[in-house]
């Protein structure tokens, strides 16, 4: 099913529409559809056997997409998938408003059309399924878990990855028109979104070649000492991938939670110049200053990575 502002035919393959029925009574939650101010939104829901359940999609397409013609279109995986696109569907009235923003740069000239595939998030799940597992150590894991939402959680991070490589990603590249080589295909999300972006940009550098790290969740403290924010940064200085053939963006604000994450992002950037990275070339990080860990925030600033990573 899709949804526009602007009436759109339904252009979903038989197969989508097949795989999209599969909805789950396990599922997350269900989230309002959301309306997009230019172009379309179409929402699948895709059953995942690395997370034995089923996840919820909202596509977004730009104005003019038609799969009937040749023209085919570089591809961005955003975590939090209900939170992209229309604040009125969300449950505190914010959205990145990925649609406008881009509509607004492709029109200026600025980056080159995408499609957005924007994938759900579960709140029970959300934490486990976007930790980047193999950057911590056993007791930053264990300090993790024991927190009270999080125990009896299973560890879900490395089958989040496996279920975007594996099965979401050949899903999208069958149904809709796109490019499926490393170059064109980016992954962007905020939070600890923009700790699995990095994650997977590290964990599938054959997969991914942009990864856009927004507002991203070093740490709960500014302690140097924090087991969690060191591991990250051990993982960085361990696992980023070849500066020659990828690019990455690392963002934050000053406010609310984002006061943690300065002094980590710093160190993130020094040791990515270290491994070979060049700002302005393969590596860009912002301060956002006076901005808060919000969607309105990020809808505001959501224009450097996306010049970053499709600019013209």
């Amino acid at each position: 099913m899709h949804l526009s502002k602007n009436s759109a035919a339904a252009r979903a393959t038989l197969a989508a529409a097949l795989i999209s029925s599969s909805l789950m009574a396990s599922a997350a939650p269900e989230a309002p559809l959301q309306k997009a101010d230019c172009g379309t939104v179409e929402r699948h829901v895709l059953f995942s056997p690395e997370l034995g359940d089923s996840v919820r999609l909202d596509i977004w397409l730009p104005e003019h997409y038609n799969p009937a013609n040749a023209d085919r279109y570089p591809v961005i995986y955003m975590h939090d998938g209900q939170n992209l696109y229309d604040r009125n569907s969300t449950w505190n009235g914010q959205a990145w408003e990925m649609d406008s923003v881009c509509c607004r740069m492709i029109a200026a000239g600025e980056i080159t059309t995408p499609v957005i595939v924007g994938i759900h998030s579960d709140p029970a799940i959300r934490a486990s399924e976007l930790l980047p597992v193999k950057a911590l150590t056993n007791a930053a894991l264990e300090q993790f878990f024991e927190r009270p939402k999080m125990r009896n959680v299973p560890v879900l991070g490395d089958k989040y990855v496996e279920f975007v490589v594996n099965t979401l990603k050949p899903w999208v590249d069958t149904n809709y028109s796109t490019l499926p080589d490393r170059g064109n295909t980016m992954v962007m999300g905020s939070s600890m979104g923009g700790l699995m972006s990095l994650y997977l940009i590290c964990e599938r550098p054959d997969v991914f070649g942009s990864a856009g790290c927004v507002s991203i969740h070093w740490s709960t403290t500014r302690d140097e000492n924090d087991g969690f924010g060191n591991g990250m940064l051990n993982y960085v200085r361990t696992s980023l991938p070849d500066p020659a053939t990828h690019k990455i963006y690392f963002d934050c604000g000053t406010e609310t939670i984002d006061t943690n994450y300065a002094p980590w992002l710093e160190k993130a950037v020094k040791i990515a110049e270290e491994k070979g990275y060049r700002p302005g070339e393969n590596l860009d990080s912002y301060v956002d200053e006076g901005a808060a860990h919000t969607e309105t925030a990020w809808a505001a600033r959501v224009n450097r990575p996306l010049r970053f990573m499709l600019g013209k």
